[in-house]
């Protein structure tokens, strides 16, 4: 127990002081580990918006993860994107490879809500990219079949040409537990930028959006919503998804 303590107190600790956008792959992080489980997963977006700077972006990442303990979850990922330019279409490139981790801060339903700390370091694959820290505050709550979960970003980058900058962000999903294989809800998502100075409305990035979960066939998860940007910022819309196999 003390090493957990002092492992979770370390990692808040990094976090709260822990930028490109805050968020990446669009996937809510339960704080929730599983001792002894691998994971296979892949996540993906895709950005629709008239103007041409925020329209066909892509985004795909494949990780695999292992629940070292019940308390620790480790995760290696290979992001993957394609952006637009004045011109075209970027090529499709793997541009960064990610260290994530999950701790769960204390055993499900002990207390009113149910802790966790996300740290995760990114790293760059092309030349003239930068590194990232990030971390997140990860909070969730059930009331009998409804389940809603916090996740508040922090976000650094590092290296050279790096913005000296820390980045936030919150993201929130609310799940109905209709059925194992189908549990409608749904994401709010807000990248609002550097902390220090507070940017208008407009120009944070607001998403939100109907979403879709569920457990198939034993091991399969799924996370599949479209969000509507409800801020300038924000691209008009935005196919999302998360599809996951246990073993």
């Amino acid at each position: 127990m003390k090493l957990k303590v002092t492992l979770t107190t370390i990692a808040f600790l990094c976090a709260i002081g822990l930028s490109h956008p805050a968020y990446a792959e669009k996937d809510v992080f339960s704080p929730n580990a599983e001792e002894g489980e691998w994971e296979l997963e892949s996540t993906g977006l895709y950005d629709s918006d008239p103007h041409k700077d925020k329209n066909a972006v892509q985004e795909y990442h494949y990780s695999v993860g292992y629940g070292v303990n019940s308390f620790w979850h480790t995760e290696l990922e290979l992001e993957t994107e394609t952006q637009p330019t004045d011109d075209a279409i970027t090529k499709f490139q793997a541009t960064h490879m990610e260290w994530e981790n999950i701790f769960q801060l204390a055993p499900k339903g002990e207390y009113w809500v149910d802790p966790g700390i996300y740290l995760a370091y990114e790293a760059p694959l092309i030349n003239k990219q930068v590194g990232q820290f990030e971390g997140k505050i990860l909070l969730e709550k059930d009331f009998q079949k409804i389940s809603n979960t916090l996740n508040i970003s922090f976000n650094k980058e590092v290296g050279g040409g790096a913005d000296t900058h820390t980045d936030g962000g919150i993201s929130w999903s609310t799940k109905y537990r209709l059925f194992q294989y189908f549990e409608p809800g749904f994401e709010y998502w807000n990248d609002f930028s550097a902390i220090s100075h507070q940017l208008d409305y407009n120009q944070q990035s607001h998403q939100v959006g109907p979403c879709f979960y569920g457990h198939l066939f034993g091991h399969v998860n799924y996370d599949v919503g479209y969000l509507f940007g409800i801020s300038d910022a924000a691209p008009r819309g935005e196919i999302k998804w998360v599809l996951e196999y246990e073993f």
